[in-house]
Formats: C-alpha cells, structure tokens, sequence
C-alpha cells in the first residue's frame, strides 16, 4: 500500500523515517531539519531556512515545489545532479531506493500531499 500523508505531522514522520533509515545527516547542511522546527503554516508558505529564495513548496503543484524538484533531482533546476547549481538533495548520493521508505516512495507521497493543496487533517 502506498504511503499517504494526511497532515504535517505525516510528513514530518515520513521525512524523519527516510532520513533515520538511509543514515544521512541533513543537520550539517544549512537548511537542517527545517521540517522539524517549522510550524505547518511555515512550512507550506515559507523559504527553506538558510536558503534564500527557495520557497519550500507551492500547494496544488507539486512539480514547481521546490521541495519535490530537490528529492527528484529534476533536470534543469538548480536540482539537477549533473548541472545544477544545488544538486539533487538530499546529499552526498541520491537517490536512496534500497531502504524503506524509497526516495521514490517518499516523492511519491510528499507530492501527493502537496497536489491535495497540503491538507493538515487531525494528528
């Protein structure tokens, strides 16, 4: 069964999983867990902190959400592993598909979440 979120705590729990599970260390890059310590209004209007100019996500279109094209490694955006300014996050070596949850499964979800225009049902 797909994995679905229904509120940012959803999130937060599958973003924390995915980190937990791959061993990656996203609190020595500038950004840290932000998920973690943004409240959910922050997190679905704000910028990604410590990194000017990137709005974390746009609610109904997950393919313009920042958020997505960084986990994704879209090409021709500042994602994009081979020339992109940022490359494909989180790093050093994405994508990461052998632990559970994927990042596949996990783009999947947080995409979803973000096309459903980010609902924050009850916890």
């Amino acid at each position: 069964m797909a994995t679905v979120i229904n509120n940012y705590s959803d999130l937060q729990k599958l973003l924390n999983a995915f980190v937990a599970a791959n061993s990656l260390t996203p609190g020595l890059a500038p950004h840290a867990v932000f998920w973690n310590s943004m409240s959910y209004q922050e997190f679905i209007t704000g910028e990604v902190p410590n990194v000017s100019g990137f709005k974390i996500l746009i609610p109904g279109d997950p393919e313009n959400s920042n958020l997505i094209m960084a986990l994704a490694g879209t090409p021709n955006s500042p994602f994009d592993p081979n020339t992109g300014e940022i490359g494909q996050m989180p790093q050093p070596n994405p994508p990461y598909n052998t632990a559970s949850p994927q990042q596949a499964e996990v783009i999947a979800a947080i995409s979803d979440w973000i096309a459903r225009k980010c609902p924050n049902g009850a916890v």
